[in-house]
């Protein structure tokens, strides 16, 4: 009855075991569907965004800060914001000190890139004290991606 009893209970934990490897085999793959369907969205959508035509140009904005000295400059710091969803590349903004009309001095900078609907900040150098002039900061053009 013994050798019985042993075969019984070696019985026992094959069929536990097999139970416990099914388990774990079951969740194996339902992880890795999981993975499958995450990957193939992120490639869907990624493929969307590359294919998708970017419509309209960048609506530019420039607003700027008090002039402040910069050694022997005064620095304008300026944030451009883009109100569009296309993307402006290397985006030339000049700025303008100006007296009675006519242009005293001016200076320029580049922003490498600028989303749609997002914000850049950068600056302009000027001799001469902007608090004494008119002063105007503008975009001048940019590079289409």
């Amino acid at each position: 009855m013994k050798a019985r009893n042993v075969k019984a209970e070696s019985l026992r934990e094959a069929d536990a075991d097999g139970a416990r490897a099914g388990s774990a085999r079951l969740w194996e793959r339902v992880v890795a569907a999981l993975g499958v369907v995450v990957t193939v969205a992120m490639i869907g959508f990624m493929v969307s965004v590359a294919l998708t035509p970017e419509r309209g140009n960048p609506a530019v904005t420039i607003e700027t800060e008090p002039p402040r000295p910069a050694g022997e400059s005064h620095l304008v710091r300026f944030r451009a914001t883009n109100a569009a969803g296309a993307t402006a590349a290397a985006l030339h903004v000049r700025g303008e000190l100006r007296q009675a009309g006519v242009v005293v001095e001016t200076s320029e900078a580049t922003l490498d890139f600028l989303p749609g609907n997002s914000e850049r900040s950068g600056g302009l150098f000027f001799r001469n004290d902007p608090a004494r002039y008119e002063l105007r900061v503008f975009p001048v053009g940019y590079n289409e991606p």
